[in-house]
């Protein structure tokens, strides 16, 4: 059974060998860049042209400092501040709906049951 798939296999995994070769003879500029390559040195001088440093302001690094101290005094105070995670909303509707459908079913049923033993 092993042998027979391999069989079949074998001629598809050839093929796609010989496409892949085709391929790459076709597309010769299609490649890792090496270090040494004068288009490397141009897609680097480019990209250093295009994408300067970001500095920050003065105002931006003071605001950053004054909250990272603040964070940092409240975890060492054991306090810990996250936002609510969305799920948990949804589970707290669910178990309110839960309890609210609870609620008037056992209302139902006691004042059904009232209801037919004043009348029986």
């Amino acid at each position: 059974m092993m042998a027979q798939m391999q069989r079949t296999v074998r001629p598809g995994w050839w093929r796609l060998g010989d496409l892949l070769r085709q391929l790459a003879r076709r597309l010769p500029g299609v490649g890792p860049l090496s270090k040494n390559s004068p288009s490397s040195d141009a897609l680097e001088s480019a990209a250093r042209a295009a994408l300067r440093p970001v500095v920050p302001s003065g105002d931006f690094r003071e605001a950053l400092r004054n909250n990272l101290s603040f964070a940092a005094q409240g975890k060492m105070a054991g306090l810990s501040v996250e936002c609510p995670k969305p799920f948990r909303q949804g589970i707290i509707l669910g178990l309110s709906a839960g309890l609210l459908a609870a609620t008037i079913a056992t209302l139902v049923v006691v004042l059904r049951s009232r209801l037919s033993h004043s009348e029986g």
